[in-house]
């Protein structure tokens, strides 16, 4: 460990940091005021929720001119995947540190300046400025008893119902972005393009995901799921880049695994979305597919889909009313409701994308860095079975599949 200065103490159990990591942790410390202090490495396992980043908390302890002082800090580090080609790793990090350094900024003075009660914003983890293109460095939100649900785990309801609420406060800040920064909105949003790179190495994901899934089904869904293959490839493309569909900044990886909570006395109380290394300017829906098809059963669609897309819907037009912008005049009720039925196939084509991954057993992840290019062998938690079974059966009943 190389972050110190002559007034330093570091604990010899801690964990290394790459070297471009502990540079800009050095310059925090220096920000920050340190005269004196204590710094704690720590690295943490992804538990298969990050596939191309290294976790780390580093804890800063000591003195500054004013008194004690803790620093509590939470790094994303790159990890380098250069035979990936499907999606470009250092691209993800960039588009992030982007997010972080510069698009926060600007979504938090256009809420300051509508006056957005502190309790009605869109939820955005603090950031050191420090983040480079190799690291993201925020807040450890942690200490302050923030957590992630199990990739594994059906969605509690409350705490869809604070994600949907946020989802639709992030589609909201879009449109206000567009309506009160035309300019920036036009130079740095319009202009995201979609991160996917439709080739060879997309294929063979969608090949591989496919194999597992087919896998858990049987008799007539499972000839229903194998004959709709073929036309995913092209479905894929359609969902993220035919620009037929309304377009906001969508987070493109909206799933619990992304998506910070606190509980006080085991009620859910509030959520803060992170990850935003997917990001780009697409279509809404694809965040609320996101959220419901990778993260609910069977039962809980049935149960209360529809009351989510209704609070959604709400927190959506809430959002707008601070800005002065009518729903109806940026994506009324009718238009949401077609482009929902227009594009509900991307719910089942991001489940066959990425639900093998999410259900993929700990000790046993694919590396994608090594394996994609070739065939996969992505072994999966028996839990996904039943998830898949009812995916595929609400697909057939909506006339999808």
């Amino acid at each position: 460990m190389k972050v110190e200065n002559s007034k330093s103490k570091l604990n010899q159990n801690n964990d290394p940091l790459p070297e471009k990591i502990e540079e800009a942790i050095k310059k925090i410390i220096k920000k920050e005021g340190y005269t004196n202090y204590k710094l704690k490495t720590k690295a943490i396992s992804t538990g298969g929720g990050n596939y191309f980043g290294s976790l780390y908390e580093v804890d800063v302890v000591g003195v500054t001119k004013d008194g004690e002082k803790v620093t509590n800090i939470f790094v994303k580090g790159i990890i380098p995947a250069d035979r990936l080609t499907a999606v470009s790793v250092t691209g993800m990090f960039n588009m992030e540190l982007f997010f972080y350094n510069d698009l926060a900024v600007v979504l938090n003075d256009i809420q300051n300046e509508a006056d957005v009660p502190i309790k009605e914003r869109y939820n955005i983890a603090k950031s050191f400025q420090e983040s480079i293109p190799e690291a993201i460095i925020l807040v450890n939100l942690a200490k302050k008893k923030y957590k992630t649900l199990s990739r594994f785990d059906v969605l509690p309801i409350n705490f869809a119902e604070l994600c949907v609420k946020q989802l639709g406060k992030l589609h909201a800040l879009s449109f206000a972005l567009e309506n009160k920064r035309p300019d920036y909105f036009d130079q740095n949003i319009k202009t995201i393009p979609c991160p996917y790179n439709f080739n060879e190495d997309f294929k063979g994901l969608l090949k591989n995901s496919s194999k597992a899934l087919s896998a858990c089904l049987d008799g007539d869904a499972q000839k229903r799921f194998n004959a709709f293959l073929p036309k995913l490839w092209v479905k894929s493309q359609e969902y993220y880049l035919d620009q037929k569909y309304k377009r906001t900044l969508i987070h493109n990886d909206y799933r619990a695994n992304n998506i910070l909570l606190k509980e006080i006395d085991g009620e859910i109380v509030d959520i803060i979305p992170v990850d935003y290394q997917l990001m780009h300017y697409g279509c809404p829906l694809l965040d609320f597919f996101f959220l419901i098809f990778l993260g609910t059963d069977q039962q809980f669609r049935k149960d209360h889909l529809e009351d989510l897309k209704d609070i959604y819907f709400d927190s959506l037009t809430k959002m707008l009313q601070y800005f002065d912008i009518d729903v109806k005049s940026v994506f009324p009720r009718d238009d949401f409701e077609n482009l929902y039925n227009e594009t509900l196939g991307y719910g089942l084509q991001c489940f066959i994308q990425l639900m093998p991954f999410i259900f993929a057993t700990e000790n046993e992840l694919p590396d994608l860095d090594k394996d994609y290019q070739g065939e996969v062998s992505i072994k999966t938690d028996p839990r996904m079975n039943e998830r898949a079974r009812g995916i595929v059966d609400d697909f057939i009943r909506w006339g999808v599949l």
